[in-house]
């Protein structure tokens, strides 16, 4: 049937736009909409006409404007008057390409970079990240260098990569291994098919018979580089046709077992990319493809093929879960509301649905293959400090981290053979980030923060949500909450709080529901011990919530909620979580490539700014779209015309506000974020709105934070 619906790619005619008809009820600006080749929703500020744009009123934004500072009005009121001009140039500069400031952020992404409005993203002082995941935080790039230095690192892939499509199909993990214990395991494979075990052909022992000898002769090398290179052409090759491995040739063909290893050492596979890449380009280029997400890919998120509903949706619920329909494969009940597939078939958000679970299928693969890449002591203590230094570079004072805790995600030491459980992970993160505060200054030699008002400090702070995934059983879950107050009693002073994490939409394991006993009796028992450890949950990042997250995180007196998208379609829960002081973590560039807004002009924060509800902008997951927190800061401006500088500001303030400082904590943080926001105003205004306006935002921003980055140098 072909595309029912794709992206809307640009605000030309329909000659070549991409757009089709569809009909989709994801816009919180208007209802459900007939898009039509060339029309747009969205920030047309640069007088281009289009119907269709939202207006809001945010009353928020005027009520901070009256609340600043007689001695400083003036100027903030003049800086805004300076930001909607920038915006007016940087639309000019999107329309003459074909495109516009409020559409899908990998769309534009190229452009974003080179605005006016995102240089003074970079520069804003941005208070507290409250939503990111630790293990996708920095730049890709960043994180395959690490790979590159370690002898001891391999590559796996599910293809023999022997031609285009097979580049173009795989999946590729990394891991760490012990070159040793390597080394033995290919011996005792080969020695085990040599003697006909594992059930191996004549013709698989004679071939192995003669890979013992050729590893006996590589053993026996005393020369440790001539024994690597001796290994490395008798081990897996990734671009061979004997990979064991999927043939995109046949993908029917069995991948057989007993063929031995197929991790091949990362060196190697770089060593012969140059011969057998198939016109793949730079080595480092192809990875950081595979690991993050494309216009490409968000095209083929948004556009269906017939059978899609019946595919990801069936009405044989003994399959929604992925499986076979064998009942085995589900131990618990997920406990969804009644009647909910037939409500997910028959309302108007399927389509987003859809999009959003090929998304997150898209994602998962690309999770896998980054996990692998510094799970090992030295590169997460080096992963570790450079966050932190990434932090101070975006000019965010403080941050909430969300490492995942679970049994089997635990780092090795750097010889591959030792695990490093959940606490000698936390206590690698908490001695890195002691380490650099003690370096920039900000933290004594006794560990205790700097508390001296002449004092003007680059970083505030981490603390540490205790994450684990959504789709392990009760009793995991139950016992992953047993350890998150241990590590509270432990380091009282980090714990911030507990989450549950990974996809939350029909039919994946589970909605919060499922877990309420263990939730209100681990409430209990904190109450007990005198804890405060509150629910930070991520709810609510599905078109409509049918599900019931929002509701579950409201009875549980969730402190605030991740993502929080359809929350505007649940006014009487919005209503009752601005009641309780409940602030949403939005993240607009992860809900536009997890496939829940095709664009930044039709996201759901609009819709909740309106209503005054709370929010603390968040970038999720980084390293996989290659942005930080100054991009998302971009696109809540950029995607309505109705925010602007102080919108800024008080989003930044309520993320102060909501974070999980103490008093103490939190009233030094404001008074250091008063003292930044009053910088960023003086600086801009001195800015000459001229053709080398980009330039000055840079040097103005080497100027305004030099004092903090030269520590970091």
């Amino acid at each position: 049937m072909g595309a029912l619906c794709s992206i809307d790619k640009g605000t030309g005619s329909g000659k070549g736009s991409g757009a089709s008809h569809c009909q989709r009820s994801d816009s919180f600006g208007t209802s459900a909409t007939q898009y039509k080749p060339g029309e747009m929703v969205g920030n047309m500020s640069s007088g281009q006409s289009d119907t269709q744009v939202r207006h809001f009123n945010f009353k928020f934004q005027q009520d901070i404007a009256h609340r600043t500072e007689d001695g400083a009005k003036s100027k903030e009121a003049e800086v805004n008057h300076i930001v909607t001009r920038m915006r007016k140039k940087d639309d000019e500069v999107f329309a003459r390409n074909g495109l516009s400031s409020g559409q899908h952020f990998l769309h534009v992404g190229k452009l974003v970079d080179e605005t006016r409005l995102f240089h003074l993203a970079r520069m804003m002082p941005k208070g507290a990240h409250l939503h990111i995941h630790f293990n996708s935080m920095l730049l890709p790039s960043v994180l395959l260098g690490y790979a590159k230095d370690m002898a001891n690192m391999y590559i796996w892939s599910n293809y023999k990569l022997t031609g285009p499509k097979a580049f173009d199909k795989c999946r590729l993990e990394f891991r760490i291994f012990n070159l040793d214990d390597v080394r033995k395991a290919m011996h005792d494979q080969a020695k085990l098919l040599a003697e006909g075990g594992d059930g191996a052909s004549p013709q698989q022992a004679r071939k192995n018979a003669q890979l013992l000898e050729a590893l006996d002769r590589a053993e026996s090398l005393q020369d440790e580089a001539l024994k690597v290179r001796a290994y490395d052409e008798l081990g897996p090759n990734i671009f061979s046709k004997t990979y064991n491995a999927i043939d995109i040739d046949d993908e029917r063909a069995t991948v057989d077992p007993r063929n031995g290893r197929k991790e091949m050492r990362y060196q190697y596979f770089r060593e012969l990319w140059d011969k057998y890449n198939h016109g793949q380009g730079d080595c480092d280029e192809f990875l950081i493809r595979k690991l993050t997400f494309s216009r490409e890919d968000v095209d083929s998120f948004y556009t269906e093929n017939e059978g899609d509903v019946d595919r990801f949706f069936p009405k044989d619920t003994s399959t929604v879960n992925g499986g076979s329909g064998n009942q085995k494969d589900k131990p618990e009940g997920p406990d969804w509301p009644k009647g909910i597939t037939e409500s997910v078939r028959g309302n108007g958000f399927v389509s987003n649905r859809i999009s959003a679970r090929k998304a997150w299928q898209s994602f998962n693969g690309r999770t896998k293959m980054m996990k692998g890449l510094f799970n090992y002591e030295s590169a997460f203590r080096r992963y570790t400090r450079e966050c932190l230094e990434e932090f101070v570079g975006d000019n965010v004072q403080y941050a909430e981290i969300r490492p995942n805790f679970m049994p089997n995600n635990q780092i090795y030491d750097d010889e591959g053979r030792t695990q490093i459980d959940n606490f000698g992970t936390m206590r690698c993160i908490i001695e890195e980030y002691e380490n650099f505060m003690k370096d920039i200054g900000d933290m004594d030699s006794d560990g205790k923060i700097i508390d001296d008002p002449d004092h003007r400090p680059t970083f505030s702070g981490i603390k540490v949500i205790y994450c684990t995934p959504r789709s392990f059983s009760k009793a995991q879950v139950g016992d992953a909450l047993t350890q998150c107050i241990e590590m509270k009693q432990l380091w009282p002073d980090y714990i911030a709080g507990f989450d549950l994490v990974g996809e939350e939409a029909y039919a994946e394991k589970y909605p919060l529901a499922h877990f309420m006993d263990e939730f209100t009796e681990f409430q209990a028992k904190c109450q007990s011990l005198g804890l405060d450890i509150p629910f930070l949950f991520h709810c609510g990042e599905t078109p409509d919530d049918l599900e019931g997250n929002l509701d579950t995180a409201l009875a549980l007196g969730s402190k605030r909620i991740g993502h929080g998208y359809a929350l505007p379609r649940k006014p009487h829960v919005l209503e009752e979580m601005k009641k309780n002081d409940v602030c949403v973590e939005t993240c607009p560039i992860s809900n536009m490539v997890l496939g829940l807004a095709r664009r930044m002009d039709e996201h759901s924060v609009y819709a909740l700014l309106e209503k005054e509800m709370h929010c603390a902008v968040s970038s999720d997951n980084g390293t996989l779209f290659k942005s930080t927190l100054s991009h998302d800061f971009y696109e809540v401006m950029a995607g309505n015309p109705d925010i602007n500088l102080y919108g800024w500001k008080q989003l930044a303030k309520w993320s102060i506000q909501h974070s999980c400082l103490s008093s103490d904590e939190a009233n030094r943080m404001i008074t250091e974020w008063e003292k930044r926001w009053q910088d960023f105003i003086d600086v801009v205004a001195e800015v000459s709105e001229s053709e080398t306006i980009i330039e000055q935002l840079q040097k103005a921003r080497e100027k305004s934070q030099s004092q903090r980055l030269n520590k970091l140098r």
